[in-house]
């Protein structure tokens, strides 16, 4: 999902981040995954003016990363690495 800014609407002015930071934070290899996120509508891309590349708002990249962390911790699932895994 794709929107202007607007600041009645979306509140005071949080840091907007480009997709490929918010993977960093994520976690993720690749900006791909962030744009995944965004179609299915767990984060809302920004256009901002003279700006061509879509942001994300960093407040809704670490709410989405303690859900992940909190879900995650609570199944017990164990992070596996980036990278290719090992043979043996």
């Amino acid at each position: 999902m794709i929107s202007k800014y607007n600041p009645q609407k979306d509140g005071p002015l949080d840091r907007f981040i480009k997709l490929t930071d918010a993977a960093k934070i994520l976690d993720y290899a690749h900006y791909h995954s962030v744009v995944k996120l965004i179609e299915n509508g767990q984060l809302t891309a920004y256009l901002l003016p003279h700006v061509i590349r879509r942001r994300v708002l960093l407040s809704e990249v670490m709410k989405l990363k303690e859900f992940k962390k909190n879900n995650h911790s609570d199944a017990g699932v164990v992070k596996r690495s980036r990278g290719r895994p090992s043979k043996y």
